[in-house]
């Protein structure tokens, strides 16, 4: 999955991402990463745990703005196996 953010301001402001108003890091987390510029988050692997509200957040001097937020829902197929045994009796 990879989010995109588009800002612009004078002074030129700094990037991150939020999810669930969480700040997002990618210490200890391989699976996150950011753009050259922190303007795309992508997520790897994307499991259930990863659902959640996710937001770009761009600072500068002046003050921040922060983006409407997209929504990630992770919809997963079960595979179910069953192993039956017989049991014997005497």
């Amino acid at each position: 999955m990879t989010l995109s953010c588009n800002a612009s301001g004078d002074p030129v402001p700094s990037i991150s991402w939020t999810r669930d108003a969480t700040i997002i890091s990618t210490s200890g987390e391989s699976r996150i990463s950011f753009g050259a510029e922190s303007n795309e988050l992508t997520i790897t692997n994307v499991s259930r745990a990863d659902k959640g509200e996710y937001r770009c957040v761009a600072n500068n001097s002046l003050g921040n703005a922060t983006s409407n937020a997209a929504f990630l829902n992770v919809q997963c197929k079960f595979n179910l196996t069953f192993e039956l045994t017989a049991a014997n009796t005497y």
